[in-house]
């Protein structure tokens, strides 16, 4: 579990050097739980904490390798993630801002993108793992010339040449390239 303890974070501030497995925290034990996406090395994760009066700025790098699946061939590789995150952490209160008139409007913490805590720690296993869910690669490929499969019978391009034939199909843009259009007049 991924804590910082405030009685531990003197003037010079915390450095923390963590390792966990990606079952202990839950985002990446729900998306794992799919079978596209899998951690199969601890997450090293490195946090710093220091004091800005009742603040606790955190800075800090999760850094995994992620077992995902390629968007072309549909083979699983194994992909080095890395992020870094930086934000603060606040007392468990909402923030008051007295505007010109008689109503108070009350901003949440979680409003304004920040950490809340209370007690004596701060649990930091929500925001990691949205860091690593974040440095996921939208569209994953293997390799940057993977070929993909055949749209016609499947077989990976990667690794073997496709028997099937071109056929010769109609598109609703194949008259635009025997079209000739008119010269605009200047």
């Amino acid at each position: 579990m991924l804590r910082i303890h405030i009685g531990s974070i003197t003037e010079q501030g915390l450095n923390l050097d963590e390792r966990t497995n990606a079952d202990t925290l839950p985002l990446l034990s729900a998306i794992a739980g799919d079978g596209t996406v899998s951690f199969p090395r601890p997450i090293h994760v490195r946090i710093r904490g220091v004091f800005a009066g009742e603040t606790i700025l955190i800075d800090g790098t999760a850094a995994s390798t992620a077992r995902i699946q390629c968007g072309r061939c549909l083979e699983p590789f194994e992909k080095i993630i890395e992020a870094d995150f930086s934000f603060m952490a606040v007392p468990k209160l909402p923030l008051r801002i007295k505007p010109d008139t008689d109503d108070d409007i009350e901003i949440l913490a979680a409003d304004i993108d920040v950490v809340e805590y209370s007690g004596d720690s701060i649990e930091l296993n929500h925001e990691v793992a949205q860091q690593i869910i974040m440095a996921l690669p939208f569209k994953p490929l293997c390799r940057k010339g993977c070929k993909g499969l055949c749209v016609r019978c499947g077989v990976d391009l990667n690794h073997y040449a496709c028997q099937c034939h071109p056929q010769d199909e109609t598109s609703p843009f194949t008259v635009l390239g025997t079209h000739t259009f008119p010269k605009r007049r200047a």
